[in-house]
């Protein structure tokens, strides 16, 4: 019988040709949006039902999330969505610090005039959020900042890494209204990092967008 719930919660199967790849990306879409919340239990079984395909596919999509670390599987036992807890919200701002700086510091090399003004100008999106205190903007303008200086880092292999490990950032940090240090300091960094980047000065743009975030040196404590 089917899981109706399950079957509203999980939605359409998404498109595309690798039948195990569109599985992932449409469990990962509603836990990550929260329609499938943390504590769940989900089974291969439930979801071939839910989504009317064979077990193979779900079997290998939910392998792939639980390297994520958006499932745990106990053998024998149980898979269920993993709960966000306040010691993976502080590691992913962490990890979101030190790879949105490496982001920075590849694209300022390879970024021509026109794409470093259009990073620029997402920037100063963030300012504006950051200098209002509006969390939910801010980190929308940051996850678009940060998206945009991926795919202008010409690193494939890092690009790769970034995608897969944004579906976590994203659902760690979904109902987190962290905004890290006061509007004074955020706005320090920021234009910092603004007038660095727009010297294509790349080691301080990366310095201050870690400082930004509490890592690297001349780190905070917020």
């Amino acid at each position: 019988m089917v899981d109706s719930q399950l079957q509203e919660s999980l939605g359409p199967l998404a498109a595309g040709t690798v039948l195990s790849d569109r599985v992932f990306e449409t469990v990962s879409d509603a836990i990550v949006s929260g329609r499938i919340p943390g504590g769940q239990q989900v089974s291969d079984k439930s979801i071939a039902e839910a989504l009317g395909i064979s077990r193979t596919p779900v079997r290998e999509a939910l392998q792939r999330l639980a390297w994520l670390g958006l499932v745990e599987v106990s053998p024998n036992r149980y898979t269920r969505v993993t709960e966000v807890t306040d010691e993976m919200v502080s590691s992913t701002l962490e990890y979101t610090g030190m790879q949105a700086g490496m982001a920075l510091q590849l694209a300022m090399r390879r970024m021509d005039d026109a794409a470093l003004q259009e990073a620029v100008a997402m920037l100063d999106r963030m300012i504006a959020a950051s200098d209002a205190d509006d969390a939910d903007d801010l980190m929308l303008a940051a996850r678009m900042f940060v998206g945009f200086l991926t795919r202008e880092s010409g690193n494939r292999l890092f690009a790769t890494v970034m995608h897969e490990s944004s579906l976590l950032v994203a659902r760690n940090l979904r109902q987190s209204s962290t905004l890290i240090g006061t509007a004074t300091f955020r706005g320090e960094c920021y234009r910092q990092m603004r007038a660095a980047m727009l010297i294509r000065d790349a080691d301080a743009a990366e310095l201050w967008f870690r400082r930004q975030h509490g890592v690297g040196a001349g780190a905070l404590s917020v």
